[in-house]
């Protein structure tokens, strides 16, 4: 999936979450923080989507996306440009 800074994320779902339902939170939480981090920016944003905390890491440090509910955990990975 895209990131709002532009990169490529891949989702990777953690125990008790759905690889449908991960890729929903990564989704909705950078549809949410979407102009508010640049693919060169060296800040990271955090936004709460569906009580999951999502925070995503600077993209210009390649930083991917995690959010947590409780134990839940969800990663996405920013995917190297061949």
């Amino acid at each position: 999936m895209t990131a709002a800074s532009g990169l490529t994320l891949q989702v990777l779902n953690g125990p008790g979450v759905s690889c449908a339902e991960a890729t929903g939170i990564v989704d909705s939480f950078h549809k949410r923080i979407a102009g508010r981090q640049s693919a060169g920016s060296d800040e990271p944003v955090s936004e709460t989507v569906d009580g999951w905390l999502c925070v995503s890491g600077a993209p210009a440090a390649q930083g991917g996306t995690s959010c947590g509910k409780g134990e839940q955990n969800v990663f996405a990975a920013v995917v190297p440009v061949e």
